[in-house]
C-alpha cells in the first residue's frame, strides 16, 4: 500500500476499511449505534473537509464533503441532529494529533480545537474515540 496523503478521498477509504478490519476497534463498537462527524480546515489540496462516520455495532460508513478552502458554507453548516459528537480543527493540529505530538486533552484546550454535541455522550464514548485514532494513527500517510 502506498501512502496516500493525510485527509485525502484515498486515506479516508484506507481508514474505513481499517476500521472494518481492526480488532480493537470492532470490540469497542460492538454496541455503539451513532455518528460522529470531524471537519478538517484547510488541507494541502486547499480543501476544508466533513467526514461523517455512521457505526452500527461495528459496521462503518462514511460520508465524506470536501470544498474549496475556506468554505463558508462548510464552515458554517450547523451541526447535524443525527450526529452526537462533532470536530473541527485546521489540518496542522490533526496532523499533530495524529502524530502523537499532542493529546486529546491537549487538543481540547486548544482554541484551534472546537467539540459540540453531547459532552455526555462524547464521555461515555471516549473508548470508541481512542480506538478509532488508534486506528487511524497506525495507517500510512504522508503529511
Amino acid at each position: 500500500m502506498t501512502d496516500t496523503l493525510y485527509w485525502s478521498q484515498a486515506y479516508t477509504d484506507q481508514y474505513v476499511e481499517a476500521l472494518r478490519r481492526d480488532a480493537d476497534f470492532q470490540k469497542a463498537a460492538r454496541k455503539f449505534e451513532g455518528a460522529m462527524t470531524f471537519r478538517c480546515l484547510d488541507t494541502p489540496e486547499g480543501e476544508d473537509v466533513a467526514a461523517t462516520y455512521v457505526i452500527d455495532k461495528g459496521a462503518v460508513s462514511v460520508t465524506r464533503r470536501a470544498e474549496k478552502a475556506p468554505s463558508s458554507s462548510l464552515r458554517a453548516a450547523p451541526i447535524e441532529k443525527t450526529v452526537f459528537a462533532r470536530t473541527t480543527a485546521p489540518y496542522a493540529l490533526w496532523c499533530k494529533l495524529d502524530r502523537g505530538e499532542m493529546n486529546v486533552l491537549q487538543a481540547v484546550a486548544s482554541p484551534d480545537y472546537q467539540v459540540e454535541g453531547s459532552k455526555l455522550k462524547i464521555m461515555a464514548n471516549i473508548g470508541l474515540l481512542n480506538a478509532m485514532s488508534a486506528v487511524a494513527s497506525r495507517l500510512p500517510k504522508r503529511y
